[in-house]
């Protein structure tokens, strides 16, 4: 359910991928400010975040199996100070929610159509928090945490995004490039060296 493999740096999940859908739709207005006015009700604490996604950003695009699924899985490894991923770092739920006001303020706030939202989870960061990164064109958006406490599968859980890590790793990566030529890279061994590859795109089943 968590979209991200161990090597991976970034990946697209249920949030974010339905966050930036909505953010270009002709009724991206009334969608993002029914969003944040269902954020700002859960004040001070955010109890029930997870609950203002399933009403607001997986309605209409999942099952309700699957928004239940996925509902679950935010409530328990995300926002659940007793069984939540980051102890450390726990309650998330006010770092999560303000940061997201912050974003859906700076978006409605442009005079015609809102600015277009690009949302990703970064990995392997210090601590948890969201950033924003405000162009004319858009605004985006980081989530970034430590690395899952357990194993997940790996990918982008979006067959339409698409993001590359330059990194020195070991072993094997798929999807590599040499940048020197812009060609794909097959041969190489497996010792640590700087690689760029593509995180692999993933759909996980029943999602």
């Amino acid at each position: 359910m968590a979209f991200a493999g161990p090597n991976d740096s970034v990946a697209k999940g249920p949030v974010t991928l339905y966050l930036d859908q909505i953010s270009v739709l002709p009724d991206a207005r009334q969608r993002l400010g029914a969003l944040r006015d269902a954020i700002r009700a859960l004040a001070p604490g955010y109890g029930g975040l997870e609950g203002a996604f399933a009403r607001h950003l997986f309605a209409g695009y999942l099952s309700d199996a699957q928004i239940a699924q996925i509902t679950q899985y935010l409530a328990r490894y995300w926002f659940s100070e007793a069984t939540g991923w980051w102890p450390a770092f726990q309650p998330i739920a006010p770092v999560y929610a303000t940061g997201l006001l912050h974003t859906l303020n700076i978006s409605l706030a442009a005079k015609d159509t809102p600015l277009p939202i690009d949302s990703y989870w970064i990995l392997n960061h210090h601590q948890v928090e969201l950033i924003n990164l405000v162009s004319a064109r858009q605004v985006t958006l980081l989530i970034a945490t430590p690395s899952p406490v357990e194993g997940v599968p790996s990918g982008i859980w979006s067959e339409e995004s698409e993001a590359w890590v330059t990194a020195r790793r070991a072993g094997t990566t798929p999807n590599e490039v040499n940048p020197l030529s812009a060609e794909p890279l097959t041969a190489g061994g497996a010792e640590s060296r700087v690689r760029t590859y593509r995180i692999r795109v993933h759909k996980p089943k029943g999602v």
